[in-house]
């Protein structure tokens, strides 16, 4: 074979390859023409309105693949929900902060300690005067329970048999206080004879043991406590010697004992209190053959809101040694407990054995009737389901407490009328919103009511006594 023909056969090898690429261009330029002349036709028709929506292609942007975001945290869905609904998270903003608020209110008032304020050297500086009659229970419950939270208590006495229940008490910090209303300084400004004890107590330093620092005390409040037990019936058979005993002991002593303590109370720049305790039912309906308790106790109330008013006159004028306030507690129905209740009670409607048989036949069987009809009863607690003796000594500590300041420096002022006791507050809207009518209508006795209060009318009005009989 010559050397032309070996040239030639090489030349024929490369013939294959060159075919081979030639080719493989060719075909990937027409899949390029093709799948361009695709494209456009898909997306020409992807464009057109008229072809319905089940049989048109879809177009290149909507099947561009896009890459799926990082999942979010819970906490950031929260955000974004909230920016979104600028509403709902307001309104959700304002449930919680209320909520809140309440709960931390709630047990901010019911679940701190209520103790009185100790001296540096731990003894004991408040003192608090009692004045009422060692003989009712509620006086002694009152003057047990602030010495059991830190107070030094006075109870006002007139005889020995007072004093005597006083230091029966066995209580260290119980004190009795003679005071003696039927004499009087010769100036407004001078001290009482029988609260020179109390001015030194307030003005001179205090050694309780020998080398510790001594303190002086402080007259943190005066309660006045008139007896609640009042002569019921009608006006005509209340005999004059019982309206003068209620006027002198149950509102002209308190008006006494208010005026001598107001020295006292200005002695020192600090917070003190007078607190007015009454019973506020009878009053509160102006309750028939209730005359005695209705004018005593409203006219107590309008004491007090005259000194309440006086006091903040003058506070306002600049006088700063006067931080005194007023505070009424208006009474309902309280459970004491059986260890203050007494051992025996007053039978409602057992009066009229006092009276004389023409007023018995005038005033009898009306008055009997509406003994039944009266929301109140002296029959005991065993009748009456009263609130527990903790309300009344919760509302005495906070009224006796020194107020709290304001967010701007203000001193906040407490509450001038407190409702304490179980139907106070209800009696008190009834006869403030209820027209007098139909007040009058509930407390007026009903007809044919013969029997009330287990008594009956057996006799007329020549009968003697024995005419009221106990019925079963």
């Amino acid at each position: 074979m010559t050397s032309d023909d070996q040239f030639f056969f090489d030349y024929l090898s490369f013939v294959p390859t060159d075919i081979r690429k030639y080719s493989a261009q060719v075909a990937d330029s027409i899949d390029r023409h093709v799948d361009h002349l695709a494209s456009a036709v898909r997306e020409t028709l992807a464009r057109q309105s008229w072809l319905p929506s089940v049989i048109r292609p879809p177009s290149r942007q909507s099947r561009t693949f896009r890459v799926p975001p990082p999942p979010q945290s819970v906490a950031n869905r929260i955000y974004d929900w909230l920016i979104q609904n600028p509403a709902w998270t307001a309104a959700i903003l304002a449930f919680i902060g209320t909520g809140g608020l309440l709960i931390y209110g709630s047990r901010t008032l019911h679940g701190r300690k209520r103790r009185a304020r100790k001296a540096g050297n731990g003894a004991r500086k408040e003192i608090v005067v009692i004045a009422g009659s060692p003989h009712e229970p509620v006086t002694r419950s009152i003057a047990a329970d602030l010495e059991r939270r830190g107070f030094i208590v006075y109870i006002t006495v007139l005889s020995m048999e007072e004093e005597h229940i006083v230091q029966s008490e066995n209580r260290v910090d119980i004190h009795a206080l003679w005071l003696d209303l039927t004499t009087t300084p010769s100036t407004p400004s001078e001290i009482h004879p029988s609260l020179h004890a109390i001015h030194n107590l307030l003005t001179q330093p205090q050694f309780p043991i020998p080398g510790v620092p001594p303190h002086t005390c402080q007259l943190s409040g005066l309660i006045l406590l008139p007896s609640p037990n009042y002569p019921t019936g009608p006006i005509a058979t209340v005999p004059p010697s019982s309206w003068a005993d209620t006027i002198n002991t149950r509102l002209l002593s308190p008006i006494l004992i208010t005026q001598l303590f107001l020295p006292l109370l200005t002695i020192r720049n600090n917070s003190s209190t007078i607190i007015f305790l009454y019973p506020s039912i009878s009053s509160s309906l102006s309750a028939p053959f209730s005359a005695a308790e209705v004018a005593v106790t409203r006219a107590l109330s309008g004491f007090a809101t005259s000194l309440r008013r006086e006091l903040r006159i003058m506070q306002r004028s600049g006088d700063s040694s006067n931080n005194t306030d007023v505070v009424e507690l208006k009474l309902g129905n309280i459970d004491l407990g059986s260890q203050y209740r007494p051992t025996h009670s007053h039978v409602a409607g057992t009066e009229v054995l006092t009276w004389t048989p023409q007023q018995r036949a005038l005033y009898g069987p009306s008055y009997i009737s509406s003994v039944e009809q009266s929301p109140v009863t002296s029959a005991g607690s065993s009748l009456v389901h009263g609130s527990p003796a903790r309300t009344l000594h919760y509302a005495i500590f906070d009224s006796l407490a020194p107020p709290q300041k304001s967010l701007f420096g203000k001193r906040k002022r407490k509450r001038p009328v407190v409702y304490i006791g179980r139907g106070s507050r209800l009696y008190g809207i009834i006869g403030e919103w209820v027209p007098s009518s139909l007040v009058g209508w509930m407390l007026s006795p009903r007809s044919g009511n013969r029997t009330a209060s287990g008594w009956d009318w057996v006799g007329s009005g020549s009968s003697s006594e024995n005419g009221w009989e106990k019925v079963g």
